[in-house]
């Protein structure tokens, strides 16, 4: 069983480390041409340019091939993304220059800022289909429920985004990595419909917190209320789950980093898979060493 308190504390941990590593990415220094080696001589406007196309180009995709049911699992612009970044990255670390560590914050925080577009351009496409309601016979209040069930469902883009690059930065054989992530993703994705079954369309908290108030205390709630405390739990859930899903995959990534570069490949998606076990948690959440450069792996 996950444990809401350990993945909370994946959370502080990662999106800790992610803003000096962001600030360390698109630091003001003009001497420091890193970005320059993976995104070219502009980065904000490659990363930029990026970003836009792969939304563009995952839409057009998914619109050609629209009777493909893989899309009810994966997205087209996260996965053209990943792609992309995976490709960069690998370029970079097994190019000519020698690799480190210390490449890993900078290189990783690159991809936060195409995680947070994601992230919105999925929120106000639910916004647009008219997923954020007020609930039936309830107060305007309740659409902040709603809202926020939007809001954590956008947050599986960021995240499918997340594992994505990593499942393919860390792997040679991408074919064989692809198989392992579409497994993953649908196994994720079967256990997302469940918790929407039973916490939104059918409702088990509301109406047991409802119950059991009214069998001890004899106060009764209305209808509505229940259904909003679904909405609530529902999204503080998922949205825990979800940026768990990010905390863990930056973790993994930070500490088997060293192994990628020494080697050309790390098992990165199972690491996720140990962090989210607070049994399994051991060492491998805690900052890692300063170790030392390994050799380049093979392309």
């Amino acid at each position: 069983m996950y444990s809401i308190r350990h993945l909370l504390n994946l959370i502080a941990e990662a999106f800790s480390d992610m803003v000096p590593a962001l600030e360390q990415a698109f630091n003001r220094n003009h001497d420091d041409d890193r970005l320059d080696e993976v995104f070219g001589p502009n980065p904000p406007l490659a990363i930029a340019g990026l970003i836009l196309g792969g939304l563009a180009l995952g839409g057009i995709v998914e619109w050609v091939f629209s009777d493909w049911g893989v899309w009810r699992v994966l997205d087209a612009s996260a996965l053209i993304l990943a792609a992309v970044y995976a490709f960069l990255f690998r370029r970079y670390l097994f190019g000519a220059r020698e690799p480190g560590a210390e490449d890993f914050p900078w290189l990783a925080a690159t991809l936060i800022p195409a995680a947070a577009l994601l992230v919105a351009t999925s929120l106000v496409s639910r916004l647009a289909d008219g997923a954020v309601t007020v609930l039936p016979g309830a107060p305007s209040w309740t659409l902040l429920g709603s809202f926020l069930v939007a809001a954590a469902d956008a947050l599986a883009m960021a995240a499918g985004l997340t594992i994505a690059v990593a499942a393919l930065c860390y792997a040679q054989r991408w074919r064989q990595a692809l198989k392992e992530l579409l497994r993953q993703f649908i196994t994720f994705k079967v256990i997302v419909w469940v918790m929407v079954l039973l916490m939104v369309e059918i409702g088990i908290l509301g109406p047991l917190v409802s119950w059991v108030v009214g069998s001890l205390f004899g106060i009764r709630f209305p209808p509505w209320l229940g259904d909003a405390l679904d909405q609530f739990t529902y999204a503080l859930l998922m949205g825990t789950v979800y940026c768990a899903v990010i905390g863990a995959t930056w973790l993994a990534c930070r500490d088997r980093f060293a192994e990628l570069i020494e080697t050309g490949e790390a098992n990165v998606l199972g690491a996720v898979r140990e962090l989210a076990h607070p049994k399994k948690k051991g060492a491998s959440v805690s900052a890692p060493e300063v170790v030392e450069q390994g050799s380049k792996g093979s392309k």
